[in-house]
């Protein structure tokens, strides 16, 4: 898929590419970011050390440990969107509170979320290298994912398609939703 000239949106646009630990939601927010030319943001980079040390362990976040890692993530896009800067954001989506925080920093939104069989994520977090996440908490990231109900503008993935095919569904989702510009 050719890179296209940066994408003017009517208003800051923020793209949030969801999903448990391992559905591959940083490539594919990282192709759409490099797709439309817009600043890649990956959550997981705003965690603490503490909470890297914790999960690293196999010792899942408490809602009370995820809240100043939320905090940083909501003050980093507010910044972002009041430079009108659009953004393209990883980040796993767990709670639904949370997702409201994300969602509630820019004017604009849509949201990717990425699903699969739990033993096609186990087995690619197995193969996975140079992550803090150990493929131990994939059970308890699935039983903290709260359902996606009142989300407007989501587009829902099966990772049994493409890469190539993931990033053609999103783009085409993105531009179906008139907020780009033509």
């Amino acid at each position: 898929m050719t890179k296209i000239a940066e994408q003017k949106f009517q208003a800051p646009l923020l793209v949030v590419v969801m999903g448990v630990s391992g559905t591959g939601k940083t490539t594919l927010a990282s192709k759409i970011a490099d797709y439309f030319n817009l600043r890649f943001l990956d959550a997981d980079s705003l965690h603490s050390d503490a909470a890297i040390k914790q999960m690293s362990q196999g010792i899942a976040l408490t809602n009370e440990q995820r809240l100043p890692w939320i905090e940083r993530i909501c003050d980093q896009l507010s910044e972002l969107a009041a430079h009108q800067q659009s953004c393209v954001l990883a980040y796993s989506g767990l709670k639904q509170q949370h997702r409201h925080l994300i969602f509630s920093s820019y004017p604009n939104s849509v949201g990717i979320l990425l699903n699969a069989d739990q033993a096609i994520i186990a087995q690619r977090l197995q193969t996975r290298r140079n992550h803090f996440m150990s493929p131990q908490l994939l059970s308890s990231q699935i039983a903290s994912m709260e359902p996606f109900a009142d989300e407007p503008n989501l587009l829902k993935l099966d990772l049994s398609e493409t890469l190539e095919n993931l990033l053609l569904q999103s783009v085409n989702f993105i531009n179906l939703q008139h907020i780009a510009e033509h």
